[in-house]
């Protein structure tokens, strides 16, 4: 049996996970100097933002943390007036979460904050280059959650990844029918 050696320094799973990180931390740079807000408390806003009333519980399993370790977080976004507790109307014991005035007021400046980063990580890569990178890390996903039975939903509602999907695979045949690309 031949053993491919396996080169870790140019491995795929390598530069997606260096891609991935390099982009949180911009992101996360971005967004604590334009609005005092960390990436973690982004991500919670954003999932509290896509699903109002959530519950403590499912925010935590959205972002893969331990239900007891959200508290923190949630107390911080609380105490920064980005976030508001309510008891569950059926069951005390639950909180649901909210997003303030305060924080729908800061939304446009944190969506200002991803578009911000996108334009610089897009720098000298052209939109059709985009478009086969976007197909490929989704197909990639795809096959990926296939193939393991994985729940990487990350805060977005599942049909929206699939379609998705549906449309950058439509985009990519249409250009590459037109051109092949380099």
């Amino acid at each position: 049996m031949t053993v491919t050696k396996y080169d870790y320094e140019n491995s795929l799973g390598r530069k997606i996970v260096l891609a991935s990180k390099t982009v949180q931390q911009a992101f996360d740079f971005e967004l604590q100097n334009r609005v005092d807000v960390t990436l973690a408390q982004w991500r919670a806003i954003n999932i509290i933002r896509l699903q109002h009333g959530i519950t403590q519980r499912e925010i935590a399993n959205k972002l893969g943390l331990d239900a007891s370790s959200i508290i923190p977080l949630i107390d911080r976004l609380e105490r920064k007036e980005l976030v508001r507790r309510q008891a569950d109307a059926d069951d005390r014991r639950i909180n649901r979460l909210y997003l303030t005035e305060r924080t729908e007021s800061l939304l446009d400046s944190m969506f200002a904050c991803a578009v911000s980063v996108k334009k610089i990580l897009a720098k000298d890569i052209s939109d059709d280059q985009l478009s086969v990178l976007q197909y490929c890390l989704e197909r990639i996903i795809q096959n990926l959650v296939s193939h393991y039975k994985l729940d990487v939903t990350c805060g977005v509602e599942p049909s929206v990844q699939s379609s998705s999907l549906r449309t950058s695979s439509k985009l990519l045949r249409n250009k590459t029918t037109k051109r092949s690309f380099k």
